[in-house]
């Protein structure tokens, strides 16, 4: 089965996930600190894990600056991997993510907190992806 690699782009983080098989693992986050650092990360990720497959989190209302951002930062991935990239909704999923970690003991105003958040709601993208094929 395919590898599929999920993001969650965010203005400071990129959270990442990938798909094995049945099985999805959060993996980690990129500090969105400039676009070639960022990409070459993706790329480093996508050659390492045999990636065929990437989805990407967009908010349900394209029309935002966040929505363009995204799909801007998407067509800079499809130009430097040729990678397949599909999108999906990725309303609710850090508010999701939030309710799920409300259970850990991670203290929210920690980094380590925003970075777990980032990390699962590319998980949440990527089945909610996986659970639509």
């Amino acid at each position: 089965m395919k590898k599929v690699l999920g993001l969650d782009i965010g203005q400071k983080r990129i959270g990442v996930a990938i798909s094995s098989e049945k099985i999805i693992s959060s993996s980690a986050v990129i500090n969105n600190i400039s676009l070639s650092s960022t990409l070459s990360e993706i790329s480093q990720i996508c050659r390492r894990e045999n990636i065929a497959e990437i989805v990407i989190g967009i908010p349900k209302n394209r029309q935002t600056f966040q929505a363009q951002k995204i799909h801007k930062f998407a067509l800079e991935i499809t130009k430097n991997l040729n990678l397949p990239i599909s999108y999906v909704d990725e309303t609710l999923t850090s508010k999701e993510a939030e309710r799920i970690l409300a259970r850990s003991r991670l203290n929210y105003t920690f980094q380590k907190y925003k970075e777990e958040i980032d990390k699962l709601s590319a998980k949440l993208i990527l089945e909610q992806y996986l659970s639509q094929k």
